[in-house]
């Protein structure tokens, strides 16, 4: 039987087109193609729709969809089969009998030996101290102990500064005391509050209304205004110290970067939000975030400056192509690499399996790797050993496919990103020091994504500035095993209280944990230290 006729594309129909077809075949009498024309037709609109719909809900799911290699095989093991064949079967492991847990559990952990013990008594009630048998009051012979973890509950209190004032009883002299710095000089809130709001805005990702929320239901009445310039204030304190990371992060050694957009509420704009960038730079445990207005080429020169023949990994954006020709090299992404190939076999294509099973063989090497704690050259060594071959045979499939999958295809773009990304892809087998994968720049932006999706936007460049400012931070104390709440309160009190810029480098994560070693992370915090601790 012939293929019914084509009335219009079902992706856009064109009513003209169906009015001239129905026109031509109702003249001729074709009533019975006619009809099998229609329901060809409304079929194939059904199947459009149905594809349709499934991305659009895929695009709506609040959780992101796995990439694992199992739960996608899972998703295309159909009822289908092989062609022509029998269907796949996973093998299953025989039952075993169960076995008892009984005496193989280690117990419970220890609670943190550094945390203070606060001790609750529990004595025996009188009604139970008296002896069943011979009725005296039996005496304590013992205590048993039991730890359990609890936490004192945030209070807001008054600080009242009592200045003292002298004065001369022989003449008419009188003297106050000096009024301490702060982060906002004859300010209401005091440089802790400050800091814990700037904490829980940046590393918590509590937007500062919501902060203002919070202390409403403790009685205290706090002007989100009042807060949020505070907290700007204490950015601004802190701002040395980020642009001394970024000048660390700009130091030799192997960079890494990647971008992302950020909201930014401008009343200027027709709209009256526009967006912005943040870039987030890496180097090795040096973390940098840095805002411009968009995510171009300029913004990558103004970074690295007049140095551009540098080693940046990154995905394939072409915004950093000038690096190659300034002399530099652009090591790729594996994780991108793959994340088209997911993107294909989602799509119900099996052929792209194929390929993601050999890159999985590509991440076991890198995770063996891992676990066996290898040093950059033994890391080289074993790529140059176990990874090559793996890319040689990945390098066969990929020429095999290209020449018969149409490229307009989900396997087809992915088949030809890793085609144009190849020589890049292949630049971490020369160095055990350049990551398979961009994966920890896609993290690191993490912690402004989430906040992003709190306090929604940000207030013009400067607000996106102050932004890089905090990520900065606090990324670079996580890197360097630093609690970043804590650093927050001691570099802070230290700054304000007239630290010299001439030795501003020794308050970096790296130096200050000398000193204070309680920063590290699981240390008491520091704003529970005495002030001669500083």
């Amino acid at each position: 039987m012939n293929e019914p006729e084509r009335i219009t594309s079902p992706y856009a129909p064109d009513v003209g087109e169906v009015r001239v077809f129905l026109e031509r075949m109702i003249k001729t009498l074709r009533f019975v193609e006619l009809v099998a024309a229609i329901i060809a037709f409304v079929t194939r609109v059904c199947e459009v729709n149905g594809e349709l719909s499934r991305k659009l809900a895929e695009l709506r799911r609040r959780r992101p969809r796995s990439e694992s290699l199992d739960r996608l095989e899972r998703q295309l093991g159909l009822p289908l089969g092989e062609l022509g064949g029998k269907p796949a079967t996973r093998p299953t492991n025989p039952p075993h009998a169960k076995k008892s847990r009984k005496g193989r559990h280690p117990g419970r952990a220890a609670l943190p030996a550094h945390l203070p013990r606060v001790e609750v008594a529990n004595p025996v009630p009188p009604e139970l101290r008296i002896c069943p048998r011979c009725g005296i009051e039996m005496p304590t012979i013992t205590h048993t102990r039991c730890e359990t973890l609890s936490v004192i509950p945030a209070r807001v209190v008054v600080e009242v500064r009592v200045d003292e004032v002298v004065a001369c009883p022989n003449d008419d002299t009188i003297v106050s005391a000096p009024t301490p710095p702060a982060i906002v000089e004859r300010g209401k809130l005091a440089d802790a509050l400050i800091i814990e709001a700037t904490a829980d805005k940046y590393l918590e990702h509590t937007p500062i209304e919501r902060q203002c929320t919070r202390f409403a239901r403790m009685g205290v009445d706090i002007a989100p205004q009042t807060l949020g310039r505070s907290v700007a204030a204490h950015l601004d304190v802190l701002a040395p110290i980020a642009k001394l990371i970024e000048d660390q992060t700009r130091g030799p050694g192997l960079l890494g970067t990647d971008a992302t957009g950020i909201p930014i509420l401008d009343p200027e704009t027709v709209d009256g939000i526009r967006t912005g960038a943040i870039w987030c730079w890496t180097n090795a445990r040096w973390v940098s975030f840095v805002y411009s207005t968009s995510a171009d080429a300029a913004s990558v020169r103004g970074f690295l400056g007049k140095d551009l023949a540098r080693t940046v990994q990154c995905d394939g954006t072409n915004v950093t192509s000038f690096l190659e020709r300034a002399g530099g090299k652009r090591p790729g992404c594996w994780s991108h690499a793959r994340r088209r190939m997911v993107d294909a076999a989602r799509a119900g294509d099996k052929i792209a399996l194929e390929g993601l099973h050999i890159i999985a063989r590509l991440f076991a090497v890198e995770r063996a790797s891992q676990l066996a704690g290898d040093t950059a050259e033994q890391r080289r060594l074993r790529r140059q050993c176990d990874t090559r071959p793996v890319l040689d045979e990945l390098r066969a499939w990929l020429d095999d496919k290209r020449a018969t999958i149409p490229p307009k295809t989900p396997l087809g773009r992915g088949l030809g990103y890793l085609h144009r990304q190849w020589n890049r892809l292949l630049l971490f087998l020369d160095d055990g020091n350049v990551d398979a994968t961009n994966n920890r720049r896609e993290r690191e932006l993490r912690r402004l994504v989430v906040g992003r999706r709190n306090w929604l936007f940000t207030w013009l460049d400067v607000g996106g500035e102050r932004t890089a400012v905090a990520l900065t931070i606090i990324a670079t104390c996580i890197a360097h095993e630093v609690n970043p709440r804590a650093y927050l309160h001691l570099v802070t009190r230290l700054i304000v209280n007239g630290w010299s810029q001439s030795r501003i480098r020794e308050l970096l994560p790296d130096q200050i944990v000398v000193s204070h070693p309680e920063l590290c992370a699981g240390g008491e915090p520091v704003a529970m230290l005495p002030a001669s601790a500083t």
